[in-house]
């Protein structure tokens, strides 16, 4: 039965129910196949870089970090491309934002960990870097293609850089060995079929980003929301479900370095890399709704997380109650403003 025999009115709106049931299916399926591409891509990467002996803290800030950001790369991108200009800026920074404020908070509040004490000298003043020189250039409103490649050419000299302290310790290695590998990984040994397996699992996260743009954005109108506020909230914390679920993995096997290195490499990829690659494409015009906002929250997300430099590099339950209400408060205010 077609779905326009099952009508009723949200509002003015009139709404068939079979295509607001398809479309939460194709948001679900979407969401599903994000979250199992980027599980199976991460798996491929930690088991590459173990055959490398590669430090884990290059594991977390680096491969893994890039594996769980690919989701909100998959989304923006497509959402560039199809000119949904709102959702591949937003998903972007609310991205971020949860993943300090939600993720963070929550792996702190279950299972806290330390980390290297690097992270916090190197890898999180890049962090701020990098969201610092964003917030400069979006002054004008504007990021253009040619500030679009500043982003790109600063995340291949951070990668140069950390590529060249990734040797691997004997106290790291075994770390590394903790990392509880799916059946498929366990028994895969050739580097070419994990090779072939990670570039599968890439095409799932593209697959599994375009069915939630396009359903998202129905649901978007259909309820009346703005595609900002649905791509701040509800894709931001769909597509940090990765870093969620492979932080906390990292948190309860006591893997620190790749737990917290997991979200603050994947907040400088967000903004280097995705948004390098989204103002290449177009570019991206900038909200001064957002610098007022959105950015002075993340900036100071990120700043709170030097605190952990006087509780042993390692962020306490009580800390990670406080970014976790904060984010709630973050949400609340940007629903109702």
């Amino acid at each position: 039965m077609r779905g326009s025999y099952y009508p009723f009115y949200l509002g003015t709106k009139r709404v068939e129910i079979l295509s607001l049931l398809k479309n939460f299916i194709f948001f679900a399926g979407g969401l599903s196949l994000l979250i199992l591409g980027a599980d199976l891509l991460i798996q491929g990467c930690v088991k590459l870089s173990y055959a490398f002996l590669i430090t884990p803290l290059f594991v977390g800030v680096i491969l893994v970090a890039l594996g769980t950001s690919l989701p909100e790369a998959g989304v923006s991108i497509i959402a560039q491309i199809k000119n949904y200009k709102e959702i591949a800026l937003g998903n972007v920074i609310g991205s971020c934002i949860a993943n300090i404020g939600l993720v963070l908070g929550i792996c702190a509040l279950l299972k806290p960990s330390k980390a290297n004490r690097k992270l916090f000298k190197n890898e999180l003043p890049v962090m701020i870097l990098a969201i610092i020189i964003f917030y400069l250039l979006s002054q004008d409103l504007i990021l253009t293609r040619w500030e679009g490649l500043i982003f790109l050419l600063l995340l291949v000299i951070f990668l140069f850089f950390s590529y060249k302290g990734a040797k691997v310790t004997s106290v790291e290695l075994n770390e590394l060995k903790e990392f509880k590998f799916r059946r498929v990984f366990e028994q895969i040994n050739s580097k070419f079929m994990i090779i072939l397996l990670s570039i599968f699992s890439l095409g799932l996260v593209i697959w599994g980003a375009n069915l939630m743009i396009k359903s998202g954005v129905f649901l978007a109108k259909t309820f009346g929301i703005s595609n900002w506020i649905i791509s701040i909230t509800v894709f931001a914390i769909g597509t940090s479900l990765p870093e969620l679920a492979t932080s906390l993995a990292a948190s309860f096997k006591k893997i620190g370095s790749i737990s917290m290195g997991n979200i603050i490499g994947s907040n400088i990829f967000n903004i280097l890399f995705i948004l390098g690659v989204v103002s290449l494409i177009r570019p991206i015009k900038i909200s001064p709704s957002m610098l007022k906002f959105e950015f002075p929250i993340l900036l100071l997300f990120s700043l709170f997380l030097f605190r952990s430099r006087y509780t042993g590099y390692k962020i306490t339950r009580w800390q990670g109650l406080i970014l976790v209400i904060g984010y709630i408060i973050f949400i609340i205010l940007l629903i109702v403003r």
